[in-house]
């Protein structure tokens, strides 16, 4: 929904709250979608309209809400309506999502609402909660459709037609055998133009793409945005299907994975909460540690800068281009990590191709290192340091762009060997090493061609 359009339904919404037309407000919000609610709810002034708004919802929309809101959000909400009502609300919503919802609350909490469902969706959420976190298992949802290969396909329509609507997606129709084993699966499509008296077995793909309960969400979402899938079944250690993971609990996952790379590319560890739900301290506790590493690594350069001393002393333009060098440097660096971490991800480059790919970097960085030194060198001259001098600076850049380019690519590529998150450590690693190296190339240059 665009802005625009977001800020005429939070204007009617808080016009109709003021006035107190709670029956038009409820009609009013029946209309818009919960992704569209739950953003309305974030924004109204307060916590009690907030709360107002929420109990003005069918329990299926109030669940599908809960589910679009941020944890530091959704809890309290929860924690101010009646332990049945929100066990009602969970019962309406798909059993993924009603376990994305109870896995952040207090275990206390969490058993309270899972005692007060009914029996069969408390057991399907407690078998979901039960699977590792981050695992294709705790995001699944097991509302299938299954279909036997003996079935017609004028029986499977009919069966679908009385089916009950819990069912989380059609579009792929899984077929199994009397023991529950993926055997087979049959797209919607054709199903319905296949003729009447085919049977299942006649016209599903065997060989089904499937992922296991314990494969860690972030391949499944790999493999669903690979092969283009709306939902890949989920099987258990004996072939058995238990679920499916659909695109949508998919582009959260992408969202969410995507969020930690980003801030550890940074040197901090992923924040557990939203930002401003997560406390001061604990983001001290994220950030501290690499930072304390990254000072004490720090100290390489001051003790280039002091080997050096002798030379910056007696040919003091040298330490005009000392912050243009390092940072060049840094650059150079961090670029060549981003583009390998990426690359990694995708699974476009493998460690065991270090050769090649460090002889890509190798190119490129020298590449563009003549192109900046050549410039480099015009510049120093316009400052009037000399040609000494700026022969120093031109020939320094291309050997520093080249060493943070192989540092950069060898860094991430040691550390996915190694079984290590590339994005915790190479980022900031990168512009420690290279403001180190890059200063004891620069200067030590300096020293054989000046001195």
């Amino acid at each position: 929904m665009s802005e625009r359009l977001q800020a005429q339904h939070l204007e009617t919404v808080r016009a109709l709250l003021s006035s107190g037309q709670l029956t038009r407000l409820s009609a009013y919000l029946a209309q818009l979608h919960p992704a569209d609610v739950a953003e309305i709810l974030t924004e109204v002034d307060s916590f009690r309209q907030r709360l107002a708004l929420l109990r003005l919802l069918p329990d299926e929309v109030a669940g599908e809400v809960l589910s679009e809101l941020e944890p530091d959000v959704a809890q309290p909400l929860m924690a101010h309506m009646s332990p049945e009502r929100v066990a009602d609300i969970l019962e309406e919503i798909a059993t993924d999502d009603a376990a994305e919802i109870l896995e952040d609350l207090p275990n206390v909490v969490r058993e309270e609402l899972i005692t007060l469902m009914e029996p069969e969706e408390a057991a399907e959420v407690r078998e979901l909660l039960a699977y590792p976190e981050e695992s294709a298992g705790r995001i699944m949802t097991q509302d299938v459709v299954r279909l036997r290969r003996r079935w017609t396909v004028e029986e499977t329509l009919d069966y679908l037609r009385h089916l009950d609507k819990t069912a989380e997606t059609i579009y792929y129709l899984y077929v199994v055998d009397d023991e529950d084993h993926l055997v087979g699966v049959v797209p919607l499509r054709a199903l319905v133009t296949a003729p009447p008296e085919a049977t299942i077995g006649q016209i599903m793909t065997p060989n089904v793409i499937s992922v296991r309960v314990d494969d860690d969400q972030e391949d499944v979402a790999e493999l669903v945005a690979k092969y283009n899938f709306l939902a890949v079944p989920v099987v258990d250690r004996d072939g058995r299907l238990v679920g499916i993971v659909t695109v949508d609990d998919v582009v959260d996952v992408l969202e969410e994975e995507a969020t930690e790379d980003i801030q550890r590319l940074g040197g901090s560890e992923p924040l557990d909460m939203p930002y401003f739900a997560t406390p001061a301290w604990a983001i001290v506790r994220k950030r501290i540690g690499w930072l304390l590493l990254l000072f004490v690594g720090g100290t390489l350069t001051g003790s280039v800068l002091r080997h050096f001393a002798y030379v910056s002393e007696r040919f003091s333009a040298l330490n005009v281009f000392v912050p243009l060098l390092i940072g060049t440097g840094g650059n150079a660096g961090s670029q060549t990590v981003a583009t390998i971490i990426r690359a990694l991800a995708l699974g476009e480059v493998r460690p065991r191709e270090a050769f090649r790919v460090m002889s890509r970097e190798a190119i490129t960085g020298l590449t563009i290192g003549v192109v900046l030194g050549t410039i480099a060198f015009g510049r120093a001259m316009l400052w009037q340091t000399g040609v000494a001098v700026a022969l120093v600076v031109a020939l320094s850049v291309p050997f520093i762009t080249l060493w943070a380019s192989l540092i950069g690519a060898l860094i991430p590529l040691l550390a996915e060997y190694l079984g290590v998150d590339p994005a915790v450590i190479s980022g900031p690693l990168i512009a420690t090493l290279v403001d180190a190296t890059g200063l004891a190339i620069y200067f030590g240059m300096a020293s054989v061609m000046l001195l």
